[in-house]
């Protein structure tokens, strides 16, 4: 299945375009919302690293780096699988992530962190993580032990939403106004709402906006990358023919993703610093180049008629792509 990060939920799970062979380029910062990782990039860079387990950046900067390529095996780092607004804050803490791997070592999961938990409001221990406890913190005004009585006029924030969500993405506290003795609704507040994938904002509240929210938007219309034949693709780059596990490129070309999401797919000349991309170590260009060393090429079959299979790095490998002039060894 062809690895596009707008069309594959599973790859971003892990780290989609982690490896070089994926042709994507990180481009300029892309706006999170909230309390996503605000460090997020385009193409490979994905999301943030709200919640844990969810697409998450591969920017040096984002919290959690499972996934994503890193120095040499034994490495360890600090890393944070909740709200990046939460890091460190009340009972949340860091874990440790391992690099390990030899040919290509990539970021282990993130183990021991401390992520938010639900407010028990009866003490001043902080485990939603939000820096505040007991009834000062917004999530236990409508709990019986903080549902006092008041003075007339009195205010107070509130907030009703899923623990996690306060004041991340376009969620916010609201304001409860004391009359006759007794707490109000909470007014202004806003909680979670269904993604709108067309939109740069995360109306979710998870820390993912838009199409950055694979849970929700990745077969999203707004959300598929596209190839423009009218004057965006790069100087000697064509589109694609075909699409998905069938799409390909004419030899000697490679596919590169570019532009964050939805951005756009095209097949582009490889050179020197695409040595590495199975497509590419196939090619006069590549011979010799150490990047290619570990990989396993042969002529490309008559039946491909000049065109290469664009998804040859094929995560996850399942070995379908007739036209790869070159793999890993394992089909």
């Amino acid at each position: 299945m062809l690895r596009r990060c707008s069309m594959l939920a599973f790859a971003f799970l892990v780290g989609c375009g982690s490896s070089s062979r994926a042709g994507f380029e990180p481009d300029d910062a892309s706006a999170g919302g909230g309390g996503g990782d605000g460090a997020a990039l385009d193409g490979t860079v994905l999301g943030g690293d709200a919640g844990g387990g969810g697409p998450h950046s591969c920017d040096p900067l984002s919290d959690d780096l499972e996934g994503c390529p890193c120095p040499s095996g034994g490495t360890t780092r600090a890393c944070y699988t909740g709200p990046s607004n939460t890091r460190n804050v009340g009972l949340c803490k860091d874990g440790s992530q391992t690099c390990a791997g030899q040919e290509t070592p990539t970021w282990g999961p993130c183990t021991g962190s401390v992520t938010p938990a639900p407010e028990v409001c009866d003490g001043n221990v902080d485990r939603n993580c939000n820096g505040k406890t007991g009834c000062n913190d917004p999530t236990c005004t409508n709990t019986p032990l903080c549902d006092t009585g008041c003075t007339d006029g009195q205010t107070r924030a509130c907030y009703t939403g899923p623990s996690g969500t306060e004041n991340v993405g376009t969620c916010k506290d609201g304001t409860q106004t004391c009359s006759s003795g007794t707490w109000g609704p909470c007014t202004g507040q806003v909680v979670p709402q269904p993604e709108n994938c067309c939109d740069p904002l995360d109306h979710n509240c998870n820390g993912l906006p838009g199409c950055y929210d694979l849970f929700s938007c990745v077969t999203a219309a707004c959300c598929q990358s596209s190839c423009d034949a009218g004057g965006g693709l790069d100087p000697g780059c064509v589109c694609m023919t075909g699409t998905g596990d069938t799409a390909t490129c004419p030899q000697g070309d490679h596919y590169v993703h570019k532009g964050g999401l939805p951005g756009t797919d095209e097949c582009c000349p490889c050179t020197t610093k695409d040595c590495g991309d199975y497509n590419c170590c196939g090619e006069s260009i590549c011979a010799g180049n150490s990047a290619c060393s570990s990989e396993s090429c042969r002529p490309l079959p008559p039946s491909c008629n000049g065109q290469v299979s664009a998804d040859c790095d094929d995560f996850p490998e399942d070995c379908d792509e007739p036209c790869c002039e070159c793999t890993d060894g394992t089909c």
